[in-house]
């Protein structure tokens, strides 16, 4: 035992002894020339390390996941097609996913109503990952770089049962339930809870006068100017088709109209501009606050809060009604 202990030492000697000598000697080379070194970025390292996928997040493909190799992969309605789509909104041939050199490329094959990533109408796009592509009003893909299909799944499979995919904001699905827990709290803590109910104003005109890949558009950007106004905390969802909600966790009716006035000004005086055209966006508010127990549960709070929204949009529109019970 005693010798192995001792040939361990002495290999371990040897392996720093020739670990400084290849220091010094580098050392030296260094005061006599310059050794430039090509490093791959860390997003190409990524890339060969990982896998290629795009992922349905909504449409009738939804959930489905598809490995992007080499070459090309086109996506239409037509049969013929690699990745065929029942949806009446892509045209037979609308995009091709190329592969090649470490990247994916995305080109619009010439369709119909466009091919958009990140709410941005292209021609042909690099994609990176986390990219977002949408080919239709109901059908949108993810592109993603993963080392397995299951962490994909894993992610993505979450995502889909919470998030609506247009917007980012929760689904309805989740929003109901988030909104009875907070309920409950709120009821059993005697603290205030604020319910907004925000609709875009007029807005299948502006599917019928500008499309509906420009009415898709507002929906995102309203979405994100919302989140530039609530709080981390706050609970936003798209509620349905253009109508959003808001739950404002210990907030009094006061601190929640002004929120709502500010948010209200905000969309009317931002610029919707879709492809070079303007787009007119407005909304009109409802909300109503839990305090005291006046509310006996969360449907009488939604209730109240959407009877506000309708008073909003029969007052003329484009302004925001509180609820004085």
């Amino acid at each position: 035992m005693k010798k192995d202990g001792v040939h361990r030492r002495s290999h371990l000697a040897i392996y720093w002894v020739s670990v400084l000598y290849c220091f010094i000697i580098m050392e030296e080379d260094s005061k006599e020339r310059t050794i430039i070194t090509d490093i791959p970025g860390v997003d190409e390292v990524v890339k060969k390390s990982k896998h290629a996928y795009i992922i349905f997040l909504s449409g009738p493909l939804i959930g489905k996941v598809h490995l992007i190799k080499d070459g090309s992969v086109i996506v239409g309605r037509a049969p013929d097609v690699d990745i065929p789509i029942n949806d009446l909104g892509i045209s037979r041939h609308h995009i091709s996913l190329i592969s090649e050199k470490n990247s994916v490329l995305v080109r619009d094959l010439g369709s119909t109503n466009g091919t958009f990533v990140n709410g941005k109408r292209i021609t042909e796009r690099e994609l990176n990952d986390g990219d977002k592509i949408q080919i239709s009003s109901s059908t949108i893909i993810k592109f993603a770089y993963q080392d397995q299909v299951e962490d994909i799944f894993h992610n993505e499979l979450y995502k889909m049962a919470t998030i609506d995919p247009l917007t980012g904001a929760y689904n309805k699905r989740f929003f109901t339930n988030r909104l009875k827990e907070e309920f409950s709290y709120a009821l059993r803590k005697n603290i205030p809870l604020t319910l907004i109910m925000m609709d875009l104003d007029m807005f299948k005109k502006v599917n019928d006068n500008f499309g509906h890949p420009a009415g898709d558009f507002a929906l995102g950007h309203l979405a994100t100017l919302t989140r530039t106004v609530i709080r981390n905390e706050d609970i936003f969802a798209r509620f349905g088709g253009e109508e959003f909600a808001i739950i404002l966790k210990s907030t009094e009716l006061k601190g929640a109209g002004i929120l709502c006035e500010r948010l209200r000004r905000l969309i009317e005086e931002s610029e919707f501009k879709f492809e070079e055209q303007i787009l007119p966006i407005t909304i009109s508010i409802g909300f109503a606050t839990l305090h005291d127990k006046n509310f006996k549960d969360f449907e009488t709070l939604l209730q109240e809060a959407d009877n506000m929204l309708y008073q909003s949009k029969n007052n003329g529109r484009n302004r925001v009604t509180s609820s004085t019970l």
